[in-house]
């Protein structure tokens, strides 16, 4: 994972210990710059323009036209999000039956305990909703803990369950992954509602720098900070927490792959947890942002062009 303080000096933690690396070039960033709630502001033109840079010919297509973030928020629907009734006809009240509360409590004692208990997946989300008193995410090992029985993969699981449903339903929440853990948002589709509560919303033009990294993250899905170092040549840490933060790209720990060894070694060494690494995918929100359906309506760079 990146320094989430963002400090460029500070070590990698996903670098290979014992791995004596070039130094790169150090670039002159303030965490907070432009950190206000202001919409981010880039064309998808600049972002394959960027690509191509990187990995091309080192030519950038400067005359493509692009959507600006301010015409996509103008098209937006103000739309309510819809939740998913789980209720039937099944459920309906009985008009005959009687109202008391000796009546609630009979039919409640009938019900098996299993029932009367909340979900694991409601358990969690009530958690998210009311949030770290000091505003970061909560971990899902803080998560796993006020769980009876859960492991902290089992509770990432139970998360993306919750988002999935989210999604498939179009409700208006989401729930998105920091370095400080997990925490409920505003669904991008209708992120002009809050716009509505909280004024007017300023655009502000993102530094080519940040559209490298998005641009590395949205076309090499995956990519690791020490990856996108590598190729930039600069140190992209600091930049890749600044887009996180800024719900444009999204960061998962993920199993680092084990080379492959028939050695009684190797296998008992298999037996212990892996070791994980943080990895950057595209968040939906960029994919909103940028007006595309999926990564697949990226503009195509091949051979040093972009088309």
């Amino acid at each position: 994972m990146s320094n989430p303080t963002g400090d460029e000096n500070a070590a990698d933690p996903d670098a290979v210990a014992g791995e004596e690396r070039e130094p790169f070039e150090h670039e002159e960033l303030d965490p907070d710059a432009d950190f206000d709630d202001d919409e981010d502001a880039f064309s998808l033109e600049e972002l394959g323009a960027a690509y191509q840079h990187l990995v091309g010919d080192g030519e950038s297509n400067e005359h493509g036209v692009g959507l600006e973030i301010g015409e996509v928020l103008q098209r937006e629907h103000l739309v309510a999000a819809q939740t998913n009734s789980r209720q039937n006809t099944d459920d309906a009240p009985d008009d005959d039956a009687p109202d008391t509360d000796e009546a609630w409590q009979a039919d409640v004692a009938e019900q098996p305990a299993e029932e009367i208990a909340a979900s694991p997946e409601a358990i969690i989300e009530a958690a998210l909703f009311v949030g770290n008193p000091n505003g970061n995410g909560i971990t899902a090992a803080r998560l796993a803990s006020i769980m009876r029985g859960m492991t902290p993969e089992e509770v990432i699981e139970t998360l993306d369950r919750l988002q999935a449903s989210y999604r498939e339903h179009r409700q208006g929440i989401r729930i998105a992954e920091d370095e400080s853990g997990y925490r409920l948002v505003v669904a991008p589709e209708v992120e002009s509602i809050r716009h509505v509560f909280t004024g007017k919303v300023r655009e502000t033009k993102l530094a080519q720098p940040a559209i490298e990294v998005l641009a590395m993250v949205a076309y090499q899905p995956g990519i690791t900070a020490v990856e996108c170092t590598d190729k930039r040549g600069r140190d992209s840490g600091p930049l890749l927490n600044q887009m996180v933060r800024r719900r444009l790209i999204e960061m998962k720990r993920e199993p680092v792959a084990a080379p492959d060894s028939s050695t009684d070694a190797n296998s008992a060494s298999s037996k212990k947890k892996p070791k994980l690494v943080s990895r950057f995918y595209p968040a939906e929100r960029l994919l909103v942002l940028l007006g595309l359906d999926s990564l697949d309506d990226l503009p195509q760079v091949e051979e040093g062009h972009l088309q």
